[in-house]
């Protein structure tokens, strides 16, 4: 799971291409920007946080293996605390470009982790999602059902054209969530990645929306 990340919406009406290349404008759709964003499945429910989830985000973020494949540092208490506060600022914002909801699960009402969806292109109507799921929940599938919720977002609510995810090599298991989800690799970023004094490459995956199939079972998306 990525931390927040502020990323400039292209402006594709206000930017003439670049020599050679050809724009067909007419197929441009604008991304709706949306509030209070609500994503039910049969097992987990996407929701926005608020600074009643402190405790629940704290519980993951204080255990290192949930780093070990993230391009970022382990957090203090204060860390985790501002960056919580501004995901719940950024949610509020008219121009919503990042939506970082809960994992909660339904069968207690638990917040168990954290998914995203960053959009990065207007225009080309792309964005990249990321996922975060607290150890004592890994193996039970949230991940999995929490990414092609968000993917369904992004496609049948957002009206997006492709969404794309990266992963560190080794990271077996979140290259598993994604090939369950239809994502295909695309290829590699060597050495992209600086942490914990070593650099890593980035495995890059994505789906279109025209190869985007999703489970019947998986509903309710406001």
């Amino acid at each position: 799971m990525t931390r927040i990340t502020r990323i400039t919406p292209a402006s594709g009406a206000s930017k003439a291409p670049t020599t050679g290349e050809t724009y067909d404008m007419t197929e441009s759709k604008s991304i709706p920007s949306l509030h209070r964003v609500s994503v039910t499945g049969p097992r987990v429910h996407l929701r926005e946080v608020g600074e009643g989830d402190f405790d629940a985000a704290w519980a993951w973020a204080s255990r290192e293996e949930f780093f070990r494949f993230l391009p970022i540092e382990q957090p203090d208490r204060s860390d985790e605390r501002i960056w919580l506060e501004s995901v719940i600022a950024e949610a509020r914002e008219v121009s919503r470009r990042q939506y970082q909801l809960g994992i909660e699960a339904l069968n207690n009402g638990s917040l168990v982790g954290m998914v995203r969806l960053g959009i990065d292109s207007e225009r080309d109507r792309s964005a990249n999602i990321g996922y975060g799921i607290n150890p004592d929940f890994w193996g039970l599938g949230y991940a999995t059902e929490a990414a092609r919720l968000i993917v369904r977002f992004g496609f049948e609510t957002l009206g997006l054209h492709r969404i794309w995810a990266t992963h560190h090599p080794e990271n077996f298991a979140s290259r598993r969530v994604l090939d369950k989800i239809g994502f295909q690799e695309e290829g590699r970023r060597r050495d992209d990645r600086f942490v914990g004094g070593a650099w890593y490459d980035s495995v890059v995956c994505s789906i279109l929306e025209s190869e985007w199939s999703p489970k019947e079972t998986d509903r309710r998306a406001t």
